[in-house]
């Protein structure tokens, strides 16, 4: 009898784990990877630089490539990524030029910006990005919904002048009968 409560669990505790975990995933890192242009400056020397960088949140791994634009000299960019929110983390990077170290970069990616330090062997650099690519979709109406055939400008007692597009429906007039 005192086997008869493990062997009817049994099944529930394997059916238990089959079921599909309901956990979040947390936030979207990924949305940080991607095209960054901007300069790295030695004082009020800028030099301008491209990075194009791959942001792995589940595993804390940022790598990517980094290139000067005025000579295009290239280098390769692996290291660490922490969070500190759920828009933005920093960067950790160690920076090789073939297979020599060419340096690290160290960096806070929040917002469309990435703000931090490049040092290399003989110099540090301020560096200062922001990202290019991909923006915002333009809102298209809904189906069914005409689209705007015109504007009105409108004055109000305050001291803005605004456009508001105005929706146009036709409607046929059907003279009267005499």
């Amino acid at each position: 009898m005192r086997f008869l409560p493990a062997v009817l669990l049994s099944p529930a505790l394997l059916l238990a784990a089959c079921a599909p975990t309901t956990q979040s995933r947390g936030p979207d890192y990924s949305l940080l990877s991607g095209n960054y242009q901007g300069t790295a400056s030695l004082g009020p020397i800028p030099a301008s630089y491209e990075l194009l960088l791959n942001i792995n949140g589940r595993t804390g791994r940022a790598n990517g490539i980094l290139t000067r634009s005025s000579n295009g000299n290239v280098y390769t960019a692996e290291g660490r990524f922490l969070p500190y929110d759920a828009n933005g983390g920093t960067i950790d990077l160690t920076l090789a030029s073939g297979s020599s170290d060419a340096g690290t970069l160290k960096a806070r990616i929040q917002a469309g910006k990435l703000e931090g330090v490049m040092k290399t062997t003989l110099f540090t650099f301020q560096v200062r990005m922001q990202k290019q690519g991909v923006t915002a979709p333009t809102p298209q109406p809904a189906l069914g919904v005409p689209l705007p055939r015109t504007s009105v400008t409108l004055e109000t007692t305050q001291t803005q002048t605004t456009s508001v597009p105005v929706y146009v429906e036709p409607t046929p007039v059907k003279p009267a009968r005499p």
